[in-house]
């Protein structure tokens, strides 16, 4: 189903701990494990949040010293990561607009971060040649997407929006699912060179308070939930 409208309709639980999102932040430490391997230091790299949501990655990335562009087409959303990130002390610039018209000028950015964004998109090949065009000439493209099988149809969609209800029904559209060599045939073709796509898994949980919460890591198994680098040629 893909229902983009919730994104807005939940925007005032972004934070909290309870919040459907959150395993969106508690995937943060794995994706840095990867990402840290191709950026070293991030201190005043000009980076692009692109989907930001509530600023989960956008104000890690600022904590870091990263001068941070969030960008998202929820206004609610929008609102409610300029309100956290005056909150947290952190200096964040937010814009609504969407990735099939990325509001920058060309050659913007030295990374650009994409997560939990392409499995949602209307067009995922305008999406990435926007994203190829507001990055500098070898600006690293950072980003983490679902495979399409049988299993992630069982464990993003039936486990976790039909069964359990951790996530809200029509989250996602399995068709929607995107393959790592389809990621990386496209990606070639509009420019950039795609360095290494990672799996994650959960392997353990744990709880605080009253709430579940997954632990991720690294895997080399890439049939759900995956993470990627690609470099502007």
């Amino acid at each position: 189903m893909n229902n983009l409208q919730q994104y807005s309709d939940l925007a005032s639980q972004w934070w909290e701990s309870s919040s459907p999102f959150q395993d969106l932040l508690h995937l943060n430490p794995t994706r840095f494990e990867l990402f840290d391997r191709f950026v070293s230091r991030w201190m005043d790299k000009q980076v692009l949040d692109l989907g930001c949501g509530g600023g989960f990655v956008a104000e890690e990335l600022a904590r870091r010293g990263a001068q941070v562009v969030g960008v998202d087409p929820a206004v609610a959303l929008i609102e409610v990561a300029k309100k956290h990130a005056a909150a947290s002390d952190l200096s964040i610039e937010y814009r609504v607009g969407n990735g099939e018209l990325i509001p920058a000028e060309d050659a913007s950015f030295d990374v650009a971060f994409c997560v939990d964004v392409l499995e949602h998109v209307a067009d995922l090949e305008k999406v990435l040649r926007e994203v190829h065009r507001v990055l500098k000439p070898g600006g690293l493209f950072l980003y983490d997407t679902i495979n399409k099988t049988s299993f992630s149809f069982f464990w993003m969609i039936l486990a976790l929006e039909w069964i359990s209800g951790r996530i809200p029904r029509g989250t996602h559209d399995w068709r929607k699912f995107i393959p790592p060599v389809i990621m990386a045939e496209k990606l070639t073709k509009i420019g950039f060179n795609s360095l290494q796509q990672t799996g994650v898994r959960i392997h353990s949980y744990k709880f605080k308070g009253m709430n579940l919460i997954p632990q991720f890591c690294l895997s080399r198994k890439m049939n759900c939930v995956y993470l990627g680098v690609a470099k502007k040629l």
